[in-house]
């Protein structure tokens, strides 16, 4: 019986380091095919807007184990991916969005 509880263990944090490691593999100007590819499938599509520029920007939601208590107990962290015209131009924890949020409608990206 403990060598299936210790198995288990170490099978959810293996996952963990797993899942939080895709986001290693994300490169600035990556397509929304090659995200989903490195990541899989969203949690969310948090969002769609057409900005002043006429760009389509969208915000993709991620919910990722960590290693540790998180994730033995399941509880993950959430990450946004942004995409602007089909390219991904940034991510990260959803909580380090909220300083900039009114920044993003006024980033100016290349034509």
């Amino acid at each position: 019986m403990k060598k299936i509880l210790y198995f288990i263990l170490i099978l959810i944090l293996l996952v963990g380091c797993a899942t939080t490691g895709k986001l290693m593999n994300l490169r600035l100007e990556m397509n929304k095919d090659d995200v989903l590819s490195v990541m899989g499938n969203p949690t969310a599509a948090r969002g769609s807007i057409t900005n002043k520029y006429g760009q389509v920007i969208e915000v993709w939601e991620y919910e990722l184990l960590k290693t540790g208590s998180d994730a033995f107990i399941g509880k993950g962290t959430y990450y946004w991916l942004f995409f602007c015209e089909g390219e991904l131009v940034r991510w990260g924890e959803a909580g380090d969005w909220e300083k900039t949020a009114d920044q993003i409608y006024e980033i100016r990206f290349r034509p």
